[in-house]
């Protein structure tokens, strides 16, 4: 702003002058050359300029005057709008909690995200989701961070959009890497039951799909019934390309389940698909792993 008023005081005072500068200046030599008609002219013509100069001059002079005026009042409206803002920044600071001095805490903190979030940004997107557990354990300290005092600083507004713009970039680079078929894990809380866990809506939202978590995790779940606190599950995500077959299972009955086909009836296709090791499919063994066609 004060580099505008500057330059506005500097044209009205310079530009006027250039403006009015009609008269050819002569050196005493080619005046003494003119004739007395020529040099009568001359004299009357810098006069003219003189005078037109000098209300040129004037006008500057009392456009300045002004400008210093408006210069003084734009300062006391600054300090003024300094002071509210001051005055509402302190306010903040109290409700919060926070001094001044936290500021130096949350930029630290800042600095730490942003290293670790430019850390996933360099890998590639089939490296990105291989490091999602990562980028999850640090998202979630992002944030629980976000929520609290220190975060909520007006200081650290911009920081904090900068990164959310970067997480939500790098979400999408794992979205877009994300296979058809990948398994999550889940950790059995108390209280918890098979049906309980298909139940939560960030699992599958429907307590009825309890068997696909019972089948995934048959090498460590021998009772459907059964399960421990504490004790790591696997949590499927997709529809799978292959499935190890386990005692008791026959084509039909592995076509049934809803995450291989959800119809008994296409078991022809697991079997067409596997005839290099199905002789017979009525005959199937336990361990044998089948390649589930997809479309």
């Amino acid at each position: 702003m004060k580099k505008i008023i500057i330059l506005t005081i500097v044209s009205i005072l310079v530009l006027p002058i250039m403006l009015s500068a009609k008269v050819t200046y002569l050196s005493y030599e080619d005046y003494k050359k003119l004739s007395k008609n020529e040099r009568t002219k001359y004299l009357a013509d810098l006069q003219s300029n003189l005078a037109d100069n000098q209300q040129r001059k004037a006008d500057a002079l009392a456009q300045k005057e002004n400008l210093n005026k408006e210069i003084a009042k734009l300062k006391t409206d600054i300090s003024k709008v300094e002071a509210e803002y001051n005055t509402v920044y302190n306010e903040i600071l109290v409700k919060l909690n926070v001094t001044p001095d936290s500021k130096a805490n949350v930029q630290a903190k800042i600095n730490w995200f942003k290293s670790k979030f430019n850390s996933f940004e360099n890998l590639s997107d089939n490296e990105l989701w291989k490091a999602r557990k990562d980028f999850k354990a640090v998202l979630n300290e992002y944030n629980n961070y976000r929520k609290t005092n220190e975060a909520k600083m007006p200081d650290f507004r911009k920081d904090f959009s900068d990164l959310d713009n970067k997480i939500a970039n790098l979400d999408t680079g794992i979205q877009n890497a994300r296979p058809k078929y990948y398994e999550e894990e889940y950790t059995v809380q108390a209280g918890d039951y098979l049906s309980k866990i298909s139940g939560y809506k960030f699992i599958y939202g429907d307590p009825s799909k309890w068997g696909i978590i019972y089948r995934a995790n048959r090498d460590q779940i021998k009772d459907p019934n059964i399960i421990s606190k504490d004790q790591v599950i696997k949590i499927p995500r997709g529809l799978p390309n292959s499935w190890k077959v386990y005692r008791g299972e026959f084509l039909w009955k592995i076509a049934s389940y809803p995450e291989v086909y959800g119809n008994g009836a296409k078991w022809p296709l697991i079997f067409r698909a596997n005839k290099d090791q199905i002789k017979d499919p009525n005959l199937i063994f336990p361990n044998q792993v089948f390649e589930i066609p997809r479309d």
